[in-house]
């Protein structure tokens, strides 16, 4: 397992399942008031409703919803009088709520194996109480330049010598592999020589690697 924060870019290995609901409780939506919904049935810009300050309770957004209550009036659509919470706006059950789960639901699946995390997925895993997930490992590729006539850009005299060429190939070829995932290695230039290419490639079988390129 890698942690979430560090997993950008990795292939999920299986099915990543929700260890918590999203959001964990009903919050409101809105600024505003939390209230019973029907307790504001009827009311109208024109003809408000007067609520007791004890039938609203003033919340902000990503607050929990009270207990009782199942609906936010928008703050615009409330003024608070000496009588109370003047309603003017009826709003129906559920009104300016996030459910709980509405996003998340526990143990239901949030990402599919062979999935490649995004960053928005790492705020959704995260979100979900997961905090490392099982991935792939990366594969490694090792890349191989070959001939007498090239050199690392690195170890190039200035100016470059006729007949000599930069090598270049073997970098696009490594960045080509990250795109896909995998870490990538270079090694030294080695000479159009067969035995020299044959010592190139034990070595390279010899280690760690899934893939080897030969640039000829």
């Amino acid at each position: 397992p890698v942690p979430v924060r560090s997993a950008l870019g990795r292939v999920l290995a299986g099915p990543v399942k929700a260890l918590a609901s999203v959001p964990a409780y009903h919050a409101a939506a809105m600024d505003g008031i939390a209230v019973k919904a029907s307790d504001t049935f009827g009311a109208l810009p024109e003809k408000p409703v007067i609520l007791p300050r004890g039938a609203g309770k003033p919340v902000d957004t990503g607050d929990p919803v009270p207990d009782g209550t199942d609906a936010v009036v928008m703050i615009e659509q409330v003024e608070e009088t000496e009588q109370g919470w003047e309603i003017r706006a009826a709003a129906y059950p559920w009104r300016n709520v996030r459910k709980a789960g509405e996003d998340i639901v526990r143990g239901e699946i949030v990402l599919p194996a062979c999935h490649r995390v995004r960053p928005y997925d790492q705020a959704a895993l995260l979100a979900a109480g997961i905090l490392s997930v099982e991935v792939f490992k990366k594969p490694r590729v090792v890349i191989i330049p070959t001939g007498g006539e090239i050199v690392r850009p690195e170890d190039a005299p200035s100016p470059l010598p006729k007949g000599m060429l930069l090598e270049v190939n073997g970098q696009m070829l490594a960045s080509l592999a990250a795109e896909c995932g995998a870490d990538a290695e270079i090694t030294a230039p080695v000479p159009n020589v067969a035995g020299e290419l044959k010592r190139a490639l034990e070595a390279a079988l010899a280690g760690d690697y899934d893939l080897v390129l030969f640039i000829a």
